[in-house]
């Protein structure tokens, strides 16, 4: 449910930017991108400024579209055993949208040879 009004939240700000400035709504949902502990560390500006430093050319009705298939497609637990590629999954143990509990059904469907473990890390991800 918390995703769910973020995306609402999202999409209504997206609608009301205008076009010629999409990084207005960024600033708006930065409580959704950042953990407290990381803006303890750095200052919301500067976080703000090091997520915007590389452009993003989706246009503010992309992101509304992006919301909409979010929305469309919340409980994919059907289609996991039908997923045939690797998945990655990121997600975090403090995670404010995306709660790690979440995350388990991925496991739970995850089938093929080697080794199905979990990494921890993103470090531990690319050299497995």
């Amino acid at each position: 449910p918390h995703l769910a009004g973020a995306l609402h939240d999202c999409m209504n700000v997206f609608s009301c930017a205008p076009p010629a400035r999409p990084d207005l709504p960024v600033y708006f949902y930065s409580r959704f991108l950042f953990s407290p502990g990381y803006l303890a560390q750095v200052s919301a500006p500067l976080a703000l400024n090091l997520y915007t430093a590389v452009h993003n050319p989706i246009t503010l009705e992309g992101r509304i579209q992006l919301c909409l298939g979010a929305l469309s497609h919340i409980d994919l637990r059907a289609q996991l055993a039908e997923i045939d590629l690797p998945v990655i999954a990121v997600q975090a143990t403090q995670g404010a949208l995306v709660k790690p509990v979440h995350s388990e059904v991925f496991v739970e469907h995850r089938k093929g040879g080697g080794d199905l473990s979990e990494a921890k890390t993103i470090h531990e991800a690319l050299t497995n």
